[in-house]
């Protein structure tokens, strides 16, 4: 974990904690890690790419400097007669990482007569560099123009390049003009297949990194590593990637864009090799989902079984494929109910939102109205529904967490709050504090003519499971006084003790009279009140506020005579 930019470390279940030297982070940045390849990464996208590997000293890669131009000579072949093309190079120093910032322009005889494809290895040009220090390889690069784009051509283990002609411009790859040699300044790494792909790169917003698949860490072209940038100049801005699949279910990385106008888009990327002899060039492509959406916050991106659900500034999307849609992905909203509700989220301070998938729930946690999350949004995915204010507080991170006894917890760190909640079932406060709750039902007529009256005779309900006491309360329209309320009771379960008893059966006991027998009420508790009142329309309403509270619903009903009285004057248009 990062506390204050500190890095700590445990190997005993969270009891004790042990600082990792040789790396401080910025205080100011959310710290994300991602494990691959035996290492666990640390990225903020303002510190270089952090790695821990299971000890206690953190790892930072060094920076290559960028190297001087080359000089190049020509065969002499190639400079005789008529001069039809000149060619520039540059080339970048390379380590396990990334790359250095490109050379400056190539110096020396690069006129030729005849274009390269035509080059033999007699008649080639030599490229020579400049030695860097701990540079593990060279890339190079082409262009017939000074103005490039100057494209990859191969790498080689030290400063030197024979150009016979052999080798194929790289179009997707273009020299460098950013040092990565201690890796790109992402924000966040996410694994997907073999690779890791890198986002919010605080240098170059539009870009996608793309690690190499057999080197863990290394985002170099030498080492089949890669990256796109995304419609540079446009409107989005790739925010989070994930491991997902297309239509079909090809297994493809999906990056979630962010825009100015809250609307976003979904594209996702694809990597096709191509060899030529015994050199392999990974080339990225990638295209935009039709009708898609985005988000501002990749922390309210979940996965749930096949399809993700997430945060838009529009509504809550979920992204799949439908039955009746044959091999594309869907967006559809599945906050429709509620949309006034997720209308209140401010889009200041909406990129913080985030979520988790926890016992077919979903918890997203969003700022109502506040630059801070304030509320927690639960969604049901069995039952479909949701609760807009499920937990009256908002959580900065959700943890998922299983102890050494195996057993799965769901964590979460509220903002500003200097220990971790536990979220469960089998809580029975927050903090120690009793939850207080209230069930509101809807407001339902007395008779299948909503503008009749009944005399309320009795109010009648049932209820199973409960422990604590159960405050009652019934609401209704009366004639004379409007809507208001009209009774409130108590219930308190009855208690008895079941278990076995505390005699000897023979000689041998057969239980432990040390061990208290449990309590249990009632398994189904009927309560009646009367009401007496002539009623249009009844509503209850349930509240607890015990700690050790807890009921299930059966019946809440009325009954009485219809009194067919007319209406009430005042509800007259005159």
């Amino acid at each position: 974990m990062v506390a204050g930019g500190v890095v700590y470390r445990s190997i005993n279940d969270g009891d004790t904690w042990t600082i990792c030297t040789g790396v401080t982070l910025d205080t100011t940045a959310k710290v994300n890690m991602t494990q691959d390849g035996g290492y666990l990464y640390l990225t903020n996208g303002i510190d270089e790419i952090t790695r821990y590997d299971g000890s206690t000293t953190l790892v930072t890669y060094t920076a290559l400097t960028d190297p001087s131009a080359a000089s190049v000579v020509a065969a002499a072949g190639l400079t005789s007669g008529t001069t039809i093309v000149t060619y520039y190079y540059k080339y970048a120093a390379v380590n396990e990482v990334g790359f250095s910032a490109s050379s400056p322009i190539s110096t020396g005889n690069d006129a030729v007569n005849t274009e390269r494809v035509n080059f033999t290895s007699t008649n080639s040009i030599v490229i020579t560099g400049s030695a860097v220090a701990s540079a593990d390889r060279y890339d190079w690069f082409t262009s017939d123009n000074t103005n490039g784009p100057f494209y990859y051509l191969t790498s080689t283990a030290g400063p030197v390049m024979v150009d016979d002609g052999s080798y194929l411009p790289n179009v997707a790859i273009e020299a460098p003009t950013d040092n990565t040699t201690t890796g790109p300044l992402v924000e966040e790494l996410t694994g997907i297949g073999s690779r890791m792909y890198g986002t919010r790169d605080t240098q170059n917003k539009y870009r996608i990194w793309i690690s190499s698949g057999t080197l863990p860490g290394a985002f170099s072209p030498s080492y089949d590593a890669t990256y796109i940038d995304w419609q540079p100049g446009g409107k989005l801005f790739p925010l989070k990637a994930e491991d997902y699949r297309d239509g079909r279910g090809t297994p493809l990385a999906t990056v979630w864009c962010n825009s100015a106008d809250g609307q976003g888009a979904i594209i996702q990327v694809s990597l096709e090799t191509a060899t030529i002899a015994d050199i392999s060039i990974t080339i990225p492509s990638a295209y935009k989902l039709p009708g898609s959406r985005g988000t501002p916050a990749p922390g309210s991106i979940v996965n749930v079984l096949n399809d993700y659900y997430f945060y838009n500034s529009q509504a809550i999307y979920n992204i799949g494929t439908r039955a009746q849609l044959q091999n594309i992905l869907s967006t559809d909203e599945v906050s429709a109910n509620i949309r006034p509700t997720i209308k209140r989220i401010s889009r200041d301070g909406e990129e913080n939102i985030t979520g988790v998938y926890f016992d077919a729930k979903i918890l997203l946690s969003v700022n109502y109205g506040s630059t801070t999350n304030n509320a927690t949004l639960v969604y049901d995915t069995e039952r479909r529904a949701m609760l807009p204010r499920a937990f009256t507080i908002g959580f900065q991170k959700f943890l998922k967490y299983t102890d050494t006894g195996k057993t799965p917890r769901l964590l979460a760190w509220k903002p500003g709050d200097n220990r971790l909640s536990w979220i469960d079932a089998s809580i029975q406060g927050d903090y120690g504090e009793a939850f207080s709750t209230s069930l509101l039902t809807g407001l339902h007529p007395v008779n299948k003519n909503r503008f009749e009256f009944e005399f309320t005779e009795e109010a009648e309900i049932e209820i199973s499971n409960q422990q604590g006491t159960l405050n009652v309360e019934l609401l209704g329209i009366e004639r004379t006084q409007g809507y208001q309320s009209t009774k409130s009771q108590t219930i308190t379960p009855t208690v008895t003790n079941i278990g076995w008893d505390t005699f000897n059966w023979d000689t041998t006991p057969w239980d432990d009279t040390s061990v208290v027998p449990d309590l249990f009420s009632e398994s189904s508790i009927k309560r009646y009140f009367p009401v007496q009142r002539e009623l249009n329309a009844v509503q209850w309403r349930l509240t607890t506020a015990s700690v050790d509270a807890k009921y299930l619903t059966r019946t809440l009903q009325t009954w009485g005579t219809v009194t067919y009285s007319g209406k009430p004057r005042q509800w007259r248009l005159t």
